[in-house]
């Protein structure tokens, strides 16, 4: 299947989380296609779908829970898996769907038993310094904040986060320098206020659509929220509309909208052209008892003149 293909079925999918009651029979063959395909990391990852998949576990169709609660499952095996660039998941492929299954049987039954053992020894080692330890709390305290389905996770996902945070601020050989202690600490905070505020991160997180390696590397615009981004674009947009010389200009059919103006001829005629969609400025470029100077330009073409 193509990224087309996998993007085609996302947009059903959201389609029926809004509201779209008709396009059920729809969505369980979106489903079952998704079921039948050789997904990848990288198709998860690009398509984003994973998340969406999440949100319809919980739907009240229970056909339609099931086939998603079916596809977190084996897609969180895929990418648990040490083989996941080389291995197909696919209906076509018994045995390889056997052994995906059995690794989701096993990955349960850890979950199990890490939420019997709060916190696990894995999760907290008896060698882990007082620093990470604290981080590795907080991580989960944060990741616990998502919905009952997805909190068995917080631990593994917390774990993850910690270890690839002192990976990269090389916190992890013990010797803990200063200046790398101030970085790692500093991004804990960030990750941390930003896995609390954006729920659909926190999701992704947990559901393994978004992986510990990457949410490190992950840009403040990349972690913020939809609406946050969508905000700052357009704080973007409108400070670069500010600057813009010919701002009038390339606004000018949404200016003669609002005031109204349907006509839009000018009083002058372009040369070349022949046109009459022109605006004119004066200017006093003389002296003061000269007349002052028009300059007009075509909208048409672009030619500028004064006269």
């Amino acid at each position: 299947m193509s990224m087309e293909d996998i993007a085609r079925v996302h947009r059903r999918l959201t389609k029926f989380l809004q509201g779209d009651e008709g396009s059920q029979s729809a969505v369980l063959d979106g489903l079952d296609h998704l079921d039948s395909i050789a997904m990848t990391l990288s198709l998860l990852k690009e398509s984003k779908i994973g998340q969406t998949i999440g949100k319809l576990r919980k739907h009240d169709d229970a056909k339609v829970a099931e086939k998603a609660k079916h596809l977190v499952k084996k897609w969180k095996a895929l990418a648990l898996s040490p083989r996941t660039s080389t291995t197909d998941v696919t209906k076509d492929a018994p045995k390889k769907t056997t052994e995906m299954a059995a690794v989701a049987k096993k990955l349960e039954g850890k979950v199990e038993k890490t939420a019997e053992k709060k916190p696990s020894a894995n999760f907290l080692p008896s060698n882990l310094s007082n620093v990470r330890t604290t981080v590795r709390k907080k991580l989960k305290e944060v990741l616990e904040l998502a919905d009952e389905d997805l909190r068995s996770e917080a631990e593994f996902a917390a774990m993850s986060i910690e270890t690839a945070m002192a990976k990269l601020y090389k916190m992890d050989k013990g010797l803990e320098p200063a200046d790398m202690k101030k970085e790692y600490t500093s991004k804990f905070r960030q990750l941390s206020f930003n896995l609390k505020k954006n729920e659909m991160l926190r999701d992704e997180v947990l559901t393994l659509t978004v992986t510990a390696d990457q949410l490190v590397l992950m840009t403040p615009d990349e972690l913020a929220t939809q609406e946050l981004r969508l905000e700052k674009d357009k704080f973007r947009d409108d400070a670069f509309q500010s600057s813009r010389l010919d701002w009038d200009v390339a606004n000018a059919d949404k200016i003669n909208k609002q005031c109204g103006i349907t006509d839009a001829r000018g009083l002058f005629t372009c040369g070349k052209c022949k046109s009459t969609n022109t605006s004119n400025t004066q200017k006093q470029t003389r002296s003061a008892d000269e007349p002052m100077t028009v300059f007009v330009l075509c909208h048409d073409c672009g030619k500028r003149w004064k006269c």
